[in-house]
């Protein structure tokens, strides 16, 4: 039996359904920066692939079909927002990234959590001996 790919029969559709990612995700969450027309905002990365990432700005929502820019770390992306609800928001890029920068940021995301702690136990460290008055 030979497979056939969803969609209608003789119409030509793809095997990746109209409307959802085609491409596998990373998880993340990472502070980022959303950059649009009316300002920056902080954010937070929940995830990426190379046609796009799930955001949860730390300000109000983006509108649908604004476009942006995505930085965080090594990564900077330009898109639009496809989607926003429930405090998050979904960006398509214009262009795809590239498959290493997806799974390089994936590993400093793997890093990123025990490396912060160590930053804070540094700082608090400097606090406590009177060289730093900023925790």
């Amino acid at each position: 039996m030979i497979a056939k790919p969803f969609g209608r029969a003789g119409t030509g559709a793809s095997a990746v359904p109209q409307g959802r990612r085609g491409d596998a995700r990373v998880r993340l969450h990472l502070p980022a920066r959303l950059i649009l027309l009316t300002g920056t905002q902080h954010c937070m990365l929940e995830d990426l692939s190379v046609t796009g990432a799930a955001i949860i700005p730390e300000e109000d929502l983006p509108p649908v079909g604004a476009s942006a820019i995505l930085q965080c770390e090594h990564i900077e992306a330009f898109g639009q927002v496809r989607w926003a609800r429930y405090g998050r928001c979904g960006l398509m890029f214009e262009e795809k990234l590239p498959l290493a920068q997806v799974v390089s940021l994936r590993h400093f995301a793997d890093n990123f959590a025990a490396t912060e702690r160590e930053r804070n136990k540094e700082r608090a460290r400097a606090w406590v001996q009177g060289k730093s008055r900023i925790v």
